[in-house]
């Protein structure tokens, strides 16, 4: 374990970090492995990694089997299908991956805070040392919360050096992951700039955001009555950012997901990807995500998901346009993939992936589409989820929520979406409305886990009700654009559930298997990840 964190933590320490447009081009000067810093300008660029290299690991691979097969968005039966089906075991390649990816972005953001308290010189202004603290802190915390979701009790880490010289550590209680979460949000928050000083850089509202969903999901985390003063916390922060940051939804969704749009003004906190960079800082995930060599301009792809039946039933049947642009679907027409010749119209049976892939070299796209490397940014907040959060919380406890400001919040979502308003919502409609909104963006899972923690047995229900793990033959649509489901029969088509596939084994979900296993390898090198956890001392 000593060997490994040592290994880690010298690789963070030589990683190049990025040119001034470190978001446009391949990186270039080392601003990490320094002896001094001399400048604001040298400081803001030791915190350029931590867009994209501290979180190579997770996103390479497993960010999709974490965040979207689990939340079953999409399936498949040779891409990861145990992570649909709750079959996850502690020897899982994508879980050990997305440890260590989180422990990557942990470690390097203490790097750079320690680099800032010991290696800056006179020259350099409190006000760049407390942006790339902030900077630092809060992609620490996004780290922490995504793990917390995923695993409950981990290890907390604020110095290297005390993990290196002792590297068998007990993993600390899940309130106080929160809590260390919460703080390192609220120093963020306080000390960020409300506009960004680089294109894609972090700004306060980005981190209000994010507290808005923390403190949502702590109100509810130890089930029963959410906490009143945590989702007075949670509205708070979010009407915050909806009333005065002076951001407003993305005219049109799709555009969310084009390479031309990265870091529109909707994207509050995105890892940031450099078009065809080397391996390290370039977004890998093409590869896995496009199912056919068609959309990518004959570039190399493989992935098999499809969308989930459960998934492709949630969206209304006005709510094309964000079907349409998370999943193909036979017969949907795209003008700007294949615009060479006339647009793209998919013809497969079934479905495939429409999020995170973006088209060809030649669409629009500046050319910068390899096979494993798209120019993508991936998002880890985003307005709408600010807005969809503050409905959440405004709704609180009641059993429906049928005015007010948090009403309006979540029919601006579907008002964007071009579907009409709600008079009054539930919680099933907030989880309805999250999951067609964000799926395919990595990220339902985590909403998930937090109403699990707040609503165990609702949630056990409805994961056992999603249909994971069956699929159809054929999918058609009526002449309305509704969808079905079933399978060719000679001249007819035979819908409903009769007529899907069925898994192979069962799918067992019950509450020991909700959270994920600790990585074998990693419970090998420190047994203490198998014993109970304990407080954490906080150093503020």
């Amino acid at each position: 374990m000593k060997y490994r964190l040592l290994f880690l933590i010298s690789s963070l320490f030589m990683l190049t970090a990025c040119s001034d447009s470190f978001l446009d081009r391949a990186p270039e000067g080392n601003y990490v492995d320094v002896t001094y810093y001399t400048s604001d300008k040298a400081l803001e660029q030791a915190t350029a990694p931590l867009y994209n290299r501290a979180w190579f690991d997770f996103n390479q691979r497993s960010i999709v089997p974490l965040g979207s097969n689990r939340a079953n968005d999409n399936y498949s039966k040779w891409g990861y299908p145990e992570f649909t089906e709750f079959k996850v075991t502690a020897l899982s390649t994508n879980l050990s991956a997305a440890w260590k990816g989180f422990y990557a972005v942990i470690t390097m953001a203490n790097s750079v805070i320690s680099d800032i308290q010991n290696k800056c010189s006179s020259d350099v202004s409190e006000q760049a040392k407390r942006k790339a603290t902030a900077e630092a802190r809060l992609m620490r915390a996004c780290a922490y919360f995504y793990m917390v979701r995923l695993w409950g009790s981990v290890i907390i880490i604020e110095d290297n050096a005390k993990m290196v010289e002792n590297p068998i550590q007990p993993r600390h209680n899940e309130d106080d992951v929160i809590e260390f979460i919460i703080r390192d949000l609220t120093y963020a928050a306080e000390n960020l700039p409300e506009t960004p000083s680089a294109k894609g850089r972090a700004t306060s509202w980005g981190a209000k955001g994010m507290l808005a969903k923390v403190y949502l999901a702590r109100a509810g985390w130890h089930g029963g009555m959410r906490n009143t003063a945590d989702l007075e916390k949670s509205k708070e922060y979010a009407a915050d950012v909806i009333n005065n940051s002076g951001l407003k939804l993305y005219t049109n969704y799709e555009d969310l997901f084009k390479y031309k749009h990265n870091n529109n003004p909707e994207s509050l906190i995105a890892m940031q990807w450099v078009p065809l960079g080397e391996w390290g800082v370039c977004n890998t995930l093409l590869a896995d995500l496009a199912g056919n060599t068609t959309m990518t301009g004959g570039i190399n792809v493989w992935s098999s998901y499809q969308g989930s039946i459960d998934m492709l039933q949630q969206y209304e049947l006005a709510d094309t346009l964000r079907r349409n642009a998370t999943f193909c679907t036979p017969g949907t027409y795209y003008s700007y993939i294949c615009i060479a010749d006339g647009g793209y119209t998919y013809t497969g049976n079934t479905s495939c992936i429409k999020k995170g892939v973006p088209g060809g070299p030649n669409d629009d796209n500046d050319g910068y589409i390899q096979s494993m490397n798209s120019p993508l940014n991936t998002y880890i907040l985003r307005l709408a989820d600010v807005y969809l959060t503050y409905a959440e919380a405004c709704l609180g406890n009641q059993n429906e929520l049928t005015d007010g400001p948090g009403l309006e919040a979540f029919n601006l979502v579907r008002e964007r979406a071009r579907i009409e308003p709600k008079d009054r919502i539930t919680f099933e409609d907030i989880i309805r409305e999250r999951r067609v909104e964000f799926s395919m963006e990595y990220c339902n899972w985590y909403d998930m886990v937090s109403w699990y923690h707040w609503k165990p047995e609702f949630m056990l229900d409805y994961f056992k009700h999603q249909h994971r793990g069956w699929t159809v033959d054929r999918i058609w649509k009526d002449t309305e654009g509704g969808l079905h489901f079933g399978k060719k029969s000679g001249n007819d088509y035979l819908e409903g559930e009769a007529n899907w596939n069925k898994p192979s084994n069962e799918v067992e979900i019950n509450h020991d298997n909700i959270l994920m296993p600790y990585p074998e390898s990693d419970v090998i090198q420190n047994p203490l990840l198998k014993e109970d956890p304990v407080p954490y001392e906080f150093s503020e």
